[in-house]
């Protein structure tokens, strides 16, 4: 009788004791794998967001860069700088009356 028992109490509970450690080492494992996913998403979210803003600023860098390119090179001519001078910074000329009409 002792033969045919094979270790008695214990050995009825013993594979469901190594089937509950896969299980919890299983969902251990599946919840550090999704934790790292999600996180690694949200690096990926913030650094295109990051990219995005970057290029339009970019954007407009150049676009600024081009107007001033534009009028720098519209100032290297006597007649522009003079228009330029009156109407941006009020200047005249000597014995000369402005009026601004708005």
């Amino acid at each position: 009788m002792a033969r045919g028992k094979k270790g008695g109490l214990l050995s009825r509970f013993a594979p469901d004791a190594s089937l509950l450690f896969w299980r919890i080492i299983t969902i251990v494992i599946s919840i550090i794998t999704l934790f790292i996913i999600v996180q690694s998403a949200w690096s990926i979210i913030l650094s295109k967001r990051e990219i995005n803003r970057l290029t339009r600023l970019q954007k407009s860098y150049k676009e600024q860069i081009a107007a001033d390119s534009t009028l720098l090179h519209r100032l290297q001519h006597d007649e522009y700088l003079e228009q330029y001078a009156r109407e941006r910074y009020n200047m005249q000329r000597t014995n000369e009356q402005v009026y601004k009409i708005k």
